[in-house]
């Protein structure tokens, strides 16, 4: 694997696990002893998303520059699968945040 496909790999599982959960029903807890108001419901069934910020997207474009130059110096350039830069992508766009150096 070269060096800039392990990147992808690392930041496309760091901020997959920040998109909202598409099943709430899972965190459903169990019956309470009174009827759940509209705030207990919305804090149940509304999860907040923690943001990817500016300087993971900045530590994440140094981190590929570096692992570009190495893989261009030990014979992989541009071995990046075009599927891995497309998963972190629409995630990316997903989570609301506009990469352009991929």
């Amino acid at each position: 694997m070269c060096a800039v496909s392990m990147i992808m790999d690392h930041y496309g599982d760091k901020w997959r696990d920040r998109l909202p959960n598409t099943m709430p029903y899972e965190q459903v807890p169990q019956t309470p002893q009174q009827p759940w108001s509209p705030e207990d419901i919305a804090r149940i069934f509304q999860s907040p998303v923690p943001a990817i910020t500016k300087d993971e997207i900045e530590e994440f474009r140094r981190l590929l520059e570096r692992a570009r130059e190495y893989d261009r110096r030990n014979n992989e350039p541009e071995c990046e699968l075009e599927s891995k830069k497309a998963a972190v992508l629409a995630i990316a766009k997903q989570l609301g945040v506009e990469i352009s150096f991929l």
